[in-house]
């Protein structure tokens, strides 16, 4: 008798082999057998015609503080993700001292857009080493599994203090120790390896780049030692690709490429890097992609992380502001309630139109209307606001305020902020060396909401487009970033592998619109989503959600390296 039996699925085992028709035995939080089982369960699900999968490990996520106040990792356990990793970018919550409490928690919502006062106001503040905040973490429940990488700039803060921030200033040697020494203690803690930031668009609250964005490699190399001294751990890196370059040739991020390659090939352990793509300067990422190629061939281990859909920052009636306008402040500085019964106000309604040319001509431009029926990605030209205004004879203000009057504020519009061209999406995605990351989640909450890659890489690019298969596609969700970032026993359907399991209907699959909700700590706002099609999904174990809702077990657990 086992404690759990799914029967008769299609099995998917993450090791990108063709699918088979198993049963998958599971006791306690591991799976025991794989099969044609006689066995009987405690719990049975019947799993015919559906798929079953390893459950998904999503690489690049900010949810350091919200698991805090959200243990299910919203929305991300709704698209199938059941281990995340947290401190990207550079940006982690230790070390800190109490001091710098207020500073790193500003510091996060200014990068990464969360609100700054839900932070502080839940976010625990007993712990200062980066294994005090992991035991922190644990001692809450939590729905998903969370692992994570210590951040360059909190590393800085702790060991140069404020000035830190200034781009000539570099670290002393005994500042050089400290933070090697201060990684130590986190890679003995748990931690799996470090995160920088090395773009000029990561500001803190002064508008100034964040520590460590011109660390020199130096600096970085001393840091790499310690993983090299342990043979463990891995770096996450974010490059600003072409902020400094005023050639088309881009010698700046052929070198920044470089520099990563020199930083793997000295620590002798992977870097993983940021990589997009942009409308305004199509050759950065092909330039990427081959000093990629050159370095790997070099025997440097890096790896490029993309997101293979485009990057949407949304507002409506209910989250931000879309055009920068007295008028249009003063709308959404009222309540969320009262803005729709505002917008009938004949004086409200024509304030909101009386705008300049150039503002009127550049939201027409930038925004494009998304829903708010069907949740489609694919931005097309005749969905651009100036386009649908010129057929109804309108300026884009008027469109905007027709629109969420005829919706009653659900009306969304979308700005797309990289990945506009589906060629240069393609050229990424087809390069065998990428991962399938950066979401974001629990980052730029009141603007983007990306957890759903997960979902769109299985319904947009194996089911709707066939440029990929279902074998594949599962492999670089859960074996490919699990092994990536070290996560053992992770990311496949064994036995002796942690049970963390999708059960799917694979037809019914869909993403669900995006939907803006003041659930965060003190009311703040986010973009939120949920999904069809994902009949179970099985933490450790444990059934975690059920057709589409949370059954309130949290069977996650922080995973330390």
């Amino acid at each position: 008798m086992h404690d759990l039996v799914i029967r008769n699925g299609k099995v998917i085992d993450g090791t990108g082999r063709p699918a088979f028709r198993a049963d998958l035995a599971i006791n306690g939080d591991r799976i025991v057998a794989v099969g044609d089982l006689n066995e009987s369960g405690l719990t049975t699900i019947d799993a015919e015609g559906r798929l079953v999968t390893p459950g998904f490990v999503d690489p690049h996520t900010h949810l350091d503080a919200q698991l805090f106040w959200d243990p299910l990792g919203t929305p991300a356990c709704w698209n199938g993700t059941t281990s995340v990793i947290l401190g990207n970018c550079g940006v982690s919550f230790a070390p800190v001292v109490a001091g710098d409490r207020q500073r790193l928690a500003e510091t996060l919502e200014s990068v990464e857009e969360v609100p700054g006062r839900s932070i502080l106001a839940s976010v625990p503040q007993t712990f200062e080493s980066y294994g005090e905040y992991l035991d922190s973490l644990a001692a809450q429940p939590l729905g998903v599994n969370a692992a994570g990488l210590v951040g360059h700039a909190a590393m800085r803060f702790n060991a140069m203090g404020p000035s830190c921030v200034e781009p000539d200033r570099h670290p002393s040697e005994a500042e050089q120790n400290k933070m090697c020494a201060t990684l130590d203690e986190a890679m003995s803690a748990g931690a799996l390896g470090f995160s920088t930031s090395r773009t000029r668009s990561h500001l803190t609250p002064e508008g100034v780049p964040i520590p460590g964005t011109s660390a020199e490699l130096d600096e970085l190399m001393g840091l790499a030692r310690v993983l090299k001294d342990r043979d463990k751990g891995l770096v996450q890196w974010v490059a600003g690709f072409g902020e400094n370059d005023t050639s088309d040739a881009f010698p700046e991020v052929r070198k920044e490429v470089w520099r990563i390659a020199e930083t793997a090939r000295f620590s002798g352990r992977p870097v993983v890097f940021s990589m997009f793509t942009h409308e305004l300067v199509p050759k950065v990422h092909s330039t990427v992609l081959d000093q990629t190629e050159i370095e790997r061939a070099e025997t440097a281990d890096i790896r490029p992380m993309f997101n293979p859909r485009p990057v949407l920052s949304f507002f409506n009636l209910f989250s931000r502001a879309p055009i920068r306008s007295r008028a249009w402040k003063a709308l959404y500085d009222l309540p969320p309630a009262e803005r729709l019964a505002a917008l009938h106000d004949p004086a409200t309604a024509q304030s909101l139109i009386e705008l300049s040319e150039d503002v009127e001509t550049r939201a027409g431009q930038e925004f494009y209307l998304f829903g708010p029926e069907v949740c489609e990605y694919e931005i097309e030209p005749d969905r651009r606001l100036s386009v649908i205004a010129a057929k109804a004879n309108e300026r884009p203000s008027q469109t905007i305020l027709r629109r969420l009057l005829e919706t009653r504020g659900r009306q969304i519009f979308a700005s797309v902020g990289s990945n506009q061209c589906h060629r240069f999406i393609e050229e990424v995605f087809d390069y065998p060396h990428t991962l399938m990351g950066l979401g974001d989640a629990g980052a730029h909450v009141g603007s983007i909401c990306d957890s759903s890659l997960t979902t769109y890489l299985l319904t947009y690019w194996c089911r709707t487009r066939g440029r990929i298969s279902l074998e594949e596609a599962v492999r670089r969700l859960t074996l490919e970033p699990a092994e990536t970032f070290f996560l053992e026993g992770r990311g496949r359907l064994a036995p002796g592998y942690y049970a963390d399991v999708n059960v799917i209907d694979f037809d019914a699959l869909a993403i669900d619109l995006p939907e803006f909700a003041h659930d965060l700590p003190l009311g703040a706002g986010r973009w939120t989503q949920t999904t069809r099609g994902y009949d179970y999904t099985i933490v450790n174990g444990k059934v975690a959600v059920e057709a589409g809702r949370h059954t309130g077990r949290l069977a996650g657990s922080v995973l330390r390296a």
